[in-house]
């Protein structure tokens, strides 16, 4: 598919969900704008799209199906043994909120992680390379950039799971409980082991096969992804489903990624190929 074509449907699709889950929710208090159709399943695959078609231009299509495909596959196997054991994220079970399962994890849910997998994949990036894509280095340096991935990812979870498996939406439940607002703590070291096993797959592959992107990004295309990483936090923030207290915990947890990846966002040449950048339009 044409490199602006991938690129608007990426701009649209994080258009959209900025309108119905930041700007539509933080106005509600003041007025009521128009709503578009569909609830979390909608706004995640917006988000995914997003994820999707960006990243098919920044890596090229084959990479990005690898890494969405090594996603999904290795996020919902630790999810089928995670709720049929509870040995990775502790004791839980979905309920019927998210729709249609595969096993005992719904079918959004390797979906879901995607969405988040890419932008952290590109804030990890950011933060040591200061590039939007690529692996180069040692192998201490690709396992490295997979656990500093992990960690932003894991992240996001601290304002996620609070609101997911909470008493207004409860997608999940927490079997035993657990200290962090009802969350377990294995919960997150779990997640850091999932999600740091999909990036150094895909690190590992991206290393040995190096990306084919569709083209170059400018400044604004390559901090696309750290925008929507910021969209979910203002996203979740704005739900009115989080405990006071995380209020402030997820602007730490989430907002020095993100101003971390920003300071280092190359401006004057392409971040994916190595050129100068390619405006949008």
């Amino acid at each position: 598919m044409n490199r602006r074509v991938l690129l608007w449907i990426s701009v649209i699709a994080l258009a959209l969900f900025v309108y119905k889950g930041v700007i539509r929710t933080a106005l509600l208090p003041v007025v009521t704008l128009p709503d578009l159709p569909g609830g979390i399943s909608f706004t995640t695959l917006l988000v995914m799209v997003f994820s999707l078609t960006h990243s098919m231009v920044a890596l090229g299509w084959r990479h990005s199906l690898v890494f969405f495909g090594s996603s999904a596959v290795i996020s919902w196997m630790y999810e089928q043994v995670g709720v049929a054991t509870g040995a990775i994220y502790g004791p839980y079970h979905y309920t019927d909120y998210l729709g249609m399962k595969l096993g005992h994890v719904p079918l959004l849910i390797p979906i879901a992680w995607f969405m988040m997998i890419y932008p952290s994949y590109v804030a990890a990036n950011l933060i040591v390379d200061g590039r939007v894509v690529g692996t180069p280095g040692s192998g201490g340096h690709l396992v490295g950039l997979a656990f500093l991935g992990a960690l932003v990812m894991t992240a996001w979870d601290l304002l996620a799971d609070p609101i997911l498996s909470g008493p207004t939406i409860r997608a999940w439940v927490w079997e035993q409980g657990g200290p962090y607002y009802g969350v377990p703590l294995q919960n997150y070291l779990g997640w850091v082991a999932t999600t740091f096993v999909v990036f150094l797959l895909y690190r590992a592959v991206e290393r040995r096969w190096k990306p084919r992107p569709a083209g170059p990004l400018s400044g604004a295309a390559g901090a696309m992804p750290v925008g929507a990483y910021l969209a979910m936090l203002l996203s979740n923030l704005s739900s009115g489903a989080l405990p006071a207290a995380i209020a402030a915990i997820g602007p730490l947890a989430m907002g020095v990624p993100v101003v971390a990846s920003l300071l280092r966002l190359p401006i004057d040449r392409g971040a994916a190929a190595g050129t100068r950048p390619t405006p949008l339009h």
